[in-house]
């Protein structure tokens, strides 16, 4: 009992972190930066500053979640699927790894963009083309991620 319930949680941490992340993406892709277009330069600097110290604080979060909840999630899985009982699909492991280094990528530009460092600074400079591609490799993960879970619990009957 207590397992299914810490297998629920983590899946919940999980969606509700990458929901925070891909949502407050699209958010300042499609909504906040064309509204930052609108104000005059010296307003719009300090603006993105004060979003940039919020965002950043969720950006840290959701990464932390991520990170934490998937791994549970992963060894869980695994665990699950040794044989003799059963074994995951011969696909599984290298779309996996394929999610993974896209999240590594995912977590860099997200951490530029809400970031503060010097050396980030040309992806905040030109924000909404790295948004555009932090969003489209978002999209990707999640379009892997639901591969890998109906590869292993097959379709709602």
């Amino acid at each position: 009992m207590l397992l299914e319930f810490l297998g629920l949680l983590s899946r919940w941490a999980h969606i509700l972190a990458a929901i925070t992340a891909v949502g407050g993406t699209i958010y300042q892709r499609l909504v906040l930066f064309p509204a930052l277009a609108e104000l005059p330069e010296q307003s719009r600097d300090a603006f993105r500053e004060v979003l940039r110290k919020r965002w950043a604080r969720f950006v840290g979060l959701a990464i932390a979640f991520l990170i934490a909840s998937g791994l549970y999630n992963l060894i869980t899985t695994l665990q699950m699927f040794k044989p003799p009982v059963g074994e995951l699909p011969s696909y599984y492991h290298p779309l996996f790894g394929i999610k993974f280094l896209l999240a590594i990528a995912v977590f860099f530009f997200a951490s530029a963009l809400a970031g503060k460092s010097p050396g980030t600074a040309k992806f905040r400079e030109n924000a909404p083309r790295w948004l555009t591609i932090n969003l489209l490799l978002m999209l990707a993960i999640v379009v892997i991620s639901g591969v890998l879970r109906m590869s292993h619990v097959g379709p709602n009957p």
